[in-house]
């Protein structure tokens, strides 16, 4: 087939060129008339006014208000970053876009004070049918149901009609109720990027009030962050950050597939139970029996430590007194009997009756009682032990007086201080305290704590006072250093009382009494010693631990006992006999507090608290030169602290390779209390190519001259584990 191609010759351009020309007189014509004016055009989509949501590095939600008509609710909300740029473009088209709300409204109980969220949308989670879970609206199944206003503001008008919907488990919307409306926003990009947010807001659609209505108050989420961080508890994937939207979706009528309580009251005690949570199993007897629920991969079972709070369970440690808390003694007037039993599994359904079909514990039980088991120790905190007559003799031997007594002065006699197996009244002498980690090599624990009930170390006399005297290896100059003698006993009350009586009393409970230390130097009777620097936050402690933390519980005082020196231990069976291939640990107070249960959560812990957060735990206390940190290098050369040779796996053969003691020297030590396990040989040179040890040798510990605080600050120190000063 021929191709053709229509041209125009050069030649033909020039004729008609001429042609054209010869037509005119060579002068222009007048110009026109204008023409009329057009008619305005159509305004044009108004630009938008903010940041693009995709841009933006977090996300800060706000409901402002809600609506509601014939069934159907609609709600106005805004999205904004910190700086209070309004963020635009969320669209249920978008994939990343995982935005959802829903919604709950609040059971009142006439007659009673008791009240509960119930969810609304709820889904059913077995095949049954009978167990159920709060359901949402996403904006992706209804893109347009989602107004974008192109200012950060948004209009999102539900899709389910409340007042003709079958709800999969029965419950009515009652517009005259508080209602919450909650959103819950997640998005996760390609590029590791997220946002998260939630978002709730109070009102009854009835009256449109959002403003002095019932709702329910007995917790904040800052209570939980006593123990707990923020981001410990990003539950499911991280998709829900506030207490609200947690009770919320946690509610009165959702449970497991296999029908077990996750209303918020019944599985926070469950779960804070952790091991010590019993039950009756099908023969009658009592088993342990921790919360266990279907979730992720499979049952999981909360047997772990999950609430540090000892020897019982503080109620207050949660249940604060807040005044802006509306509800804050509801838990003590009418408690949720499903709150209850989260404790206490199957023990109070026994009580349940024709009388009591709706099993409400506090008929019968005041919750206050749970507040007796604190008597005892709010009783010793009153009791005083008082110090006299301290004096070294030239033979090293430490000679004094003491008296212990209660509020109104009289002595406590011996029947009264309480000695059983390793919990012993013991008096822990200690020098050099104005140091983190004192040496104590020529003296080691065994020898500075004097049990006063040995009667080779201490006498009563008739009056109930007690005469010390004990040989130890002083120091030749410890007249002249600061001294300290630190009370470590415990008197008895009658449980749940403040009532003193003899320990061998069947209703005997033991508790620590408080005292400072005794703390002086010997050759200046005026000399002024101050505490123990503050390594540690002690409200942090008390703050989760409640009164008594592990043992020898007379405040944070746990480095007068746990010295850098003191010898490794090995982990024991039940039976008390060291595993083969257990972990030989030291047992200072910073490698014993790094490693404990519950504080060891940088590698696949239980999620409670995230260690890679200093301030979790240490202090900072202002100085001459600004704010000095509890975690700060270099102030402690010249120690040798005990680490074991390395850290053994199940596989260890101990015969073969047995794990020996070695030293490290004190920053070194700091970092190995963590990092042991996964430290590297180029980690290892690094910290000895500058200055550090690590090794057999002591003497090499204490010779060593870090310089690891001139790169790693505290700032530079949060920095590497993931947060800021």
């Amino acid at each position: 087939m021929m191709i053709t191609t229509k041209t125009t010759t050069l030649a033909a351009l020039i004729a008609s060129a001429m042609m054209l020309s010869a037509c005119g007189d060579g002068n222009d014509g007048k110009d026109g008339i204008d023409g009329e004016n057009g008619q305005p055009g159509t305004p044009g989509t108004p630009g938008a006014v903010g940041l693009h949501i995709d841009m933006a590095e977090e996300a800060i939600a706000n409901i402002n208000k809600a609506s509601y008509a014939d069934g159907i609710i609609s709600v106005d909300f805004e999205l904004e970053n910190r700086q209070g740029v309004g963020l635009f473009g969320l669209t249920g088209e978008n994939p990343f876009h995982d935005f959802r709300f829903s919604l709950a409204q609040l059971q009142t109980h006439e007659g009673s004070d008791l009240k509960q969220w119930i969810s609304l949308l709820n889904d059913t989670t077995n095949d049954d049918g009978t167990t159920f879970e709060q359901g949402f609206e996403k904006i992706k199944d209804c893109i347009e149901c989602l107004v974008d206003h192109n200012d950060g503001s948004y209009t999102y008008t539900f899709s389910t009609n409340l007042l003709t919907a079958e709800d999969a488990a029965d419950v009515e919307f009652n517009p005259d109720l508080t209602q919450r409306i909650a959103i819950e926003m997640q998005f996760e990009y390609d590029s590791g990027h997220e946002l998260a947010e939630n978002a709730h807001f109070d009102w009854i659609p009835s009256t449109n009030g959002s403003e002095g209505i019932e709702s329910r108050e007995l917790v904040t989420m800052q209570t939980c962050y006593t123990c707990h961080q923020a981001d410990s508890l990003k539950a499911h994937g991280g998709r829900r950050l506030d207490l609200e939207n947690c009770q919320a979706c946690h509610n009165g009528i959702v449970t497991d597939p296999n029908a077990i309580s996750v209303e918020f009251g019944h599985m926070v005690h469950a779960i804070h139970m952790g091991p010590h949570r019993e039950g009756k199993d099908a023969d009658g007897n009592v088993v342990p029996m921790p919360y266990t629920i279907a979730g992720y991969g499979g049952d999981h079972a909360f047997d772990y430590p999950a609430f540090p709070t000892k020897p019982f369970m503080d109620c207050a440690a949660c249940h604060v007194e807040d005044d802006n808390l509306a509800d804050k003694d509801l838990w003590l007037a009418n408690a949720n009997a499903n709150a209850c039993t989260g404790c206490h599994t199957d023990s109070p359904a026994q009580h349940q009756s024709d009388k009591n079909p709706a099993l409400s514990c506090t008929d019968c039980h005041s919750a206050a009682v749970h507040g007796d088991h604190a008597k005892p120790y709010q009783a010793a905190k009153d009791y005083d032990v008082t110090i006299s007559k301290v004096a070294i003799s030239a033979a090293n031997e430490i000679s004094f007086d003491m008296a212990i007594t209660d509020p109104a002065g009289n002595l406590v006699s011996q029947q009264e201080v309480y000695k059983l197996g390793y919990s012993k009244p013991y008096m822990v002498v200690s020098w050099d305290v104005d140091k983190d980690y004192p040496d104590y090599d020529q003296s080691p624990y065994s020898q500075r704590r004097i049990d006063i009930k040995d009667p080779t170390k201490a006498t009563w006399n008739a009056d109930n006072s007690v005469s010390v005297k004990v040989a130890m290896n002083f120091p030749a100059d410890i007249a002249s250093r600061s001294l300290e003698i630190l009370p470590v006993l415990k008197v008895c009350f009658a449980e749940g009382s403040g009532s003193r009586v003899s320990c061998d009393a069947d209703n005997a409970y033991p508790a620590y009494v408080q005292t400072d230390a005794l703390r002086t130097v010997l050759d200046d009777s005026e000399a002024v010693v101050a505490d123990r620097r503050a390594i540690i936050d002690s409200q942090s402690c008390y703050g989760c631990h409640s009164f008594e933390f592990y043992h020898d519980s007379n405040g944070v005082n746990c480095i007068a006992c746990h010295t850098n020196d003191k010898k490794l231990g090995a982990v024991e069976d039940a039976n008390g006999d060291a595993v083969a291939w257990g972990e030989m640990k030291s047992t200072s107070f910073m490698y014993k507090a790094h490693k404990a249960k519950g504080h060891d959560n940088g590698h696949g812990g239980s999620g409670t608290l995230l260690k890679t957060d200093c301030m979790t735990c240490h202090s900072a206390e202002q100085g001459w030169g600004g704010l000095s940190y509890g975690f700060e290098l270099g102030r402690n050369p010249g120690q040798a602290h005990t680490v074991p040779s390395f850290i053994p796996g199940k596989s260890n053969d101990p015969a073969v390779n047995p794990v020996a003691t070695w030293y490290a020297s004190s920053d070194a030590a700091a970092c190995m209390s963590c990092h042991q396990k996964y430290l590297s040989e180029a980690a290892v040179a690094h910290m000895e190519g500058n200055g550090a040890y690590i090794g057999a040798d002591k003497a090499s510990a204490k010779a060593a001259r870090e310089a690891c605080a001139t790169c790693h600050t505290p700032e530079k120190l949060m920095h590497a584990h993931g947060h800021q000063l």
